[in-house]
C-alpha cells in the first residue's frame, strides 16, 4: 500500500475522530442544560480521547512504514528483527560486520508525481548486529 493511501487512512480515522468529539461536547452539554443523563456522552468522550492516544502512539511508532515498529527494530539484534519480519528481501546478514538489509514496501504509483520506483525499509545495523537506523528509500539505479 503506497504512502498515499496510508495518509488518507489517517486523515479519514482522525476526521471520524474528531467529529464524534464534538459530537460528544455538544450531547453533554446539551443535556447538562436538560438535566439529563451525561454517561453515554462522556463514555463515547473518553472512548475517542484514548482511540486518538492510541492513533498518535501507532503512527509515531511506525512513522517509516504502517508495517514496521521503528521503537521496536532501533537497537534490536537484526537476528530478532529477521525472525520477526521474515527473511529481507535485499541484501544479507554478515556476522561481525556492519551493513543494510532491505524489505520491499511498495511501487511508488500514486496520484500525484509518482516515479514508479520499488522502495524498501532500510535496516543499518553495526558489527555485533545492533540495528543503528531505519529509513524508506527508492530502489538504487532509478
Amino acid at each position: 500500500m503506497n504512502p498515499w493511501s496510508i495518509l488518507f487512512c489517517y486523515i479519514l480515522l482522525f476526521s471520524i475522530n474528531l467529529i464524534t468529539v464534538i459530537i460528544s461536547i455538544v450531547l453533554i452539554f446539551k443535556r447538562k442544560k436538560n438535566n439529563q443523563s451525561k454517561r453515554f456522552p462522556v463514555v463515547m468522550l473518553v472512548m475517542d480521547i484514548l482511540f486518538l492516544l492510541f492513533l498518535g502512539l501507532f503512527i509515531a511508532s511506525h512513522s517509516t512504514y504502517y508495517k514496521y515498529n521503528d521503537w521496536t527494530i532501533l537497537d534490536s539484534n537484526i537476528n530478532m528483527v529477521r525472525q520477526k519480519y521474515g527473511d529481507f528481501d535485499l541484501g544479507e546478514v554478515t556476522d561481525n560486520k556492519p551493513g543494510k538489509v532491505a524489505y520491499y514496501i511498495y511501487t511508488d504509483n500514486g496520484p500525484i508525481m509518482p516515479d514508479h520506483l520499488k522502495h524498501y525499509y532500510y535496516i543499518e545495523y553495526d558489527e555485533w548486529g545492533v540495528v543503528s537506523k531505519v529509513y524508506d528509500v527508492a530502489q538504487p539505479g532509478g
